[in-house]
């Protein structure tokens, strides 16, 4: 599912109003907005100069399709922030259409193959480029139709022409597919700034460090744009963890101001007091 994935099932996507139905796009091209949650966004309704998307009030409403109105002019297709429309034709007897937004570059040619991939980015299918629009009202986003084999139109979500690097990514996948059991939870950054991990802490503090100064000298942690404020508390819990004892026990990192930015002004004119509150963390 999206909240758990970052991609639609097909399940999800029709279950929205933004789906014309499998009959509608069995007997023509249309729209499907695979658009599912409520954020306050509409230039889908505005593009559509036949009236057949609709979002209405409150704008965070669900786009809703009149299959009816839709002519498959694919105007909306590029407009989408989220570049989630694109118009399927699942009308022919041998194959499919699907047309979907671009963004990268080089673009593909009139009549090139290219690697069709799923809502997951994975490898489904050869495609061939039908035809590409790319104007500028699109804001340099090429509006791409591909022809795929039947079946496929509600499946391709994307494409890459790159194929050094698909055949790569297939192969890494044949010979050693990962999983999130794969990944070690010491090997996870713990300031990101400085790129740190869970691992190296651990070792400062083997090596003797007993306080978060004393990892910040030794690794650097905390010396980075967020000056401590996203990894303090974490090596501190790091800390505790090794030593055996409870996070209050160890000591808390100095605090320099300025901990968050101030601009020079503030030094200037005079209006910033180094009180308590100044050196206070804003968590």
């Amino acid at each position: 599912m999206l909240a758990k994935t970052g991609y639609l099932e097909m399940e999800e996507v029709m279950d929205i109003p933004g789906f014309p139905g499998n009959d509608t796009l069995a007997r023509k091209k249309c729209v499907v907005i695979e658009c599912r949650q409520n954020i306050p966004c509409n230039p889908c309704e505005a593009a559509c100069p036949h009236h057949a998307i609709t979002v209405g009030e409150p704008i965070t409403n669900l786009p809703v399709i009149d299959t009816e109105k839709c002519i498959g002019c694919g105007l909306c297709v590029a407009l989408c922030p989220g570049q989630a429309i694109f118009l399927v034709d699942q009308s022919g007897e041998h194959f499919d259409t699907v047309t979907l937004p671009y963004e990268y570059y080089p673009l593909p040619e009139k009549g090139q193959e290219v690697y069709c991939l799923s809502r997951a980015g994975e490898f489904l299918v050869m495609g061939t480029v039908q035809r590409i629009v790319m104007t500028r009202a699109n804001d340099r986003t090429a509006v791409v139709e591909v022809k795929i084999p039947k079946g496929y139109g509600m499946k391709v979500r994307n494409f890459s022409v790159d194929k050094k690097r698909m055949a790569e990514e297939n192969q890494e996948i044949i010979s050693s597919p990962v999983t999130t059991d794969d990944v070690k939870d010491d090997t996870m950054y713990v300031c990101r700034c400085e790129e740190i991990t869970k691992e190296e802490v651990i070792e400062a503090v083997r090596n003797g460090a007993t306080s978060v100064n004393e990892v910040k000298r030794l690794l650097r942690a905390g010396m980075g744009l967020c000056q401590g404020r996203n990894c303090a508390k974490t090596i501190e819990r790091i800390i505790a963890q090794e030593l055996k004892t409870a996070p209050a026990q160890i000591p808390q990192a100095t605090k320099r101001g300025p901990v968050r930015p101030i601009k020079l002004t503030g030094y200037t004119s005079l209006e910033i007091e180094a009180d308590e509150e100044f050196f206070e963390h804003d968590w």
